[in-house]
């Protein structure tokens, strides 16, 4: 009878803004990571803004053999374990007081599918596997952060393959078409986006407006995607407004009679709003997996709305 190991890599360790810390991961095959920020607010009176959590993760990156198995932000985590495995850390205690003590996990998954002994890292030796944490310079709207991690292992598995997720940033030089070069070889799960301007206000400009797939110079799966339509696909794994979206409470006062309206709650925005994603694995059996082996060119092709930045995260099975 197969069981899984679930055990604690990091407790209660108290982390410094602008560092990295570097872990030795368990040697058997590896299903996933939960990375446990806690903290206590340093803003009275309204609740913070959950971007300033996100952004505690410069970047997280688990190495084997000092090249990049997992590699994202904290953004870019939130966003790939909502729009992907549909999963979204309980929010506890937030009531918005100075120093309130609250706590956000955040999911490294080395699997489509968490628990699966087919599909995990493999076994490893002591010291090839690492994970490293980089936090960001300057913590905002936090006092006394610590981390915890855990890890699950499955150590009687013998997966044939894991998942690969690696960041590319690009800085587009005007606006307009451009491609970003995805990796080929492998089997493709999916591909998370993100791009820095969206609509806000009366103004309409996306950084992602639209975007293609081309390999080997033909449009496959998706052949044309509109940012509109685009950010819809998010909830086929996680339904808006998600418990730590944004709201705003209407004051039911003369003193601020020109912010009224007859809402009680005014939503503002869900959470990765900023994130948009291409699942090669809608029905999670592998069906619709694009195999790019053999290709000899895949690319995103995107039309930037403007010349901020983006971020293109490929999710690659890889043979273990």
């Amino acid at each position: 009878m197969a069981e899984w190991i679930h055990s604690v890599l990091a407790q209660n360790e108290a982390v410094t803004q602008n560092t990295v810390i570097s872990y030795d991961l368990p040697v058997n095959p590896l299903s996933f990571i939960l990375l446990t920020l806690r903290f206590q607010q340093n803003k009275a009176d309204v609740q913070m803004d959950w971007d300033k959590v996100d952004a505690l993760l410069a970047k997280v990156e688990v190495l084997y053999k000092g090249s990049a198995v997992f590699s994202a932000n904290g953004s870019d985590i939130e966003a790939l374990q909502c729009g992907f495995f549909g999963y979204e850390p309980w929010i506890t205690n937030r009531l918005g007081a100075d120093d309130e003590y609250t706590f956000f996990t955040f999911l490294i998954p080395l699997t489509r599918k968490l628990y699966s002994p087919a599909e995990a890292f493999p076994r490893s030796m002591r010291g090839e596997l690492i994970l490293q944490v980089t936090y960001q310079a300057v913590f905002a709207e936090v006092d006394n952060v610590s981390a915890q991690i855990e890890t699950v292992e499955l150590p009687d598995a013998s997966p044939s393959q894991y998942l690969r997720v690696t960041t590319l940033s690009v800085t587009p030089t005007a606006a307009g078409e451009m491609d970003v070069e995805l990796p080929i070889g492998n089997l493709l799960a999916g591909v998370l986006f993100f791009g820095t301007t969206i609509p806000l206000a009366d103004a309409n400009t996306q950084t992602l407006t639209y975007a293609q797939m081309l390999a080997d110079n033909v449009r496959r799966y998706f052949s044309h995607t509109n940012f509109e339509c685009w950010r819809q696909l998010a909830a086929l794994k996680f339904k808006p407004p998600i418990s730590h979206g944004y709201h705003m409470h209407q004051i039911d006062a003369a003193a601020y009679a020109q912010y009224m309206d007859t809402s009680v709650v005014k939503y503002r925005n869900d959470r990765c709003i900023q994130h948009l994603f291409w699942n090669f694995d809608p029905t999670e059996d592998g069906l619709y997996l694009f195999n790019t082996a053999g290709l000899s060119d895949l690319v995103a092709r995107i039309y930037a709305g403007d010349t901020s930045a983006l971020r293109v995260l490929p999710l690659e099975l890889v043979k273990g």
